[in-house]
């Protein structure tokens, strides 16, 4: 689809779905600063791209992303708290960005998801994973926290419970173990995950892609407002939505008894 100077691969996987690859598979996907650059501008590129309504995000080789490269850490002890915060925010934007966009992302787990890596798993819509996949909030292994939103995200998906004892033991589930958590959505043969990731990204990149933004961002601001902010937002959003061309030919074609054709607009 198009170039990024940095290492992964942006391509499109299907009409409406497009894939981005994290590409260091001899460092298993670790993050450096290129890297954690480089997702952060394709998948906001991908987002302002008409023709992509959904994203598949997967690392090449054995694994999905192993946390950060500690051969080349953008982060030191000896930083002022300026220059960490800056640092550390590299590996933040990437959380916030996949939160942010309208896109709505699928993790194709296809192997470790560890640190920094089980954060950006854990802040995408969805997460299928294979039956090789490993994730884990592994920071409390090298006495760090979870400096990249897992200790917001966890408790949101899992409990308060649960999350703590996967933070504070730094425990790694598996397979068929991390669905049972109810961390993926489900688990399949490693032969079969880009194939399933992505027809999962087709049913939802079938939908209309101004109500999937809109809902996206209600669901993900649910957890921070009280219910009478929350209807508010959801006055406003329905009201963006009343206004699309999808919603008309949505009535259009119930009216017709056949299926929509959205169109983004």
């Amino acid at each position: 689809m198009f170039d990024i100077d940095a290492p992964l691969r942006v391509e499109q996987s299907s009409e409406h779905v497009a894939r981005v690859t994290y590409d260091r598979p001899d460092a298993m996907n670790a993050y450096t600063e290129p890297l954690l650059r480089g997702a952060v501008t394709a998948l906001e590129r991908l987002d302002d791209h008409d023709d992509v309504r959904a994203i598949v995000l997967t690392g090449a080789g054995e694994a999905f992303c192993a946390g950060v490269d500690l051969n080349d850490m953008p982060l030191t002890p000896d930083m002022d708290f300026a220059e960490y915060e800056t640092g550390l925010g590299m590996f933040q934007e990437v959380v916030r960005t996949l939160r942010t966009v309208d896109t709505p992302v699928v993790a194709a787990v296809n192997g470790y998801a560890l640190g920094a890596g089980c954060d950006t798993a854990l802040a995408c819509d969805f997460r299928v994973v294979s039956d090789e996949a490993v994730v884990g909030e592994t920071f409390i292994d090298v006495g760090f926290v979870p400096g990249d939103g897992g200790a917001y995200l966890l408790p949101r998906l899992i409990g308060e419970a649960r999350a703590k004892e996967l933070i504070f033991t730094g425990k790694k589930l598996a397979g068929e173990e991390i669905v049972e958590w109810d961390l993926a959505r489900e688990q399949v043969p490693a032969a079969e995950l880009l194939d399933a990731a992505t027809e999962f990204a087709e049913e939802v990149a079938d939908r209309p892609p101004i109500a999937l933004g809109q809902s996206k961002h209600l669901v993900n601001e649910s957890f921070e407002v009280d219910l009478d902010r929350a209807l508010s937002d959801a006055t406003r959003a329905q009201r963006i939505c009343s206004q699309t061309r999808d919603h008309e030919e949505a009535v259009r074609a119930f009216g017709e008894d056949r299926d929509p054709e959205f169109e983004g607009r």
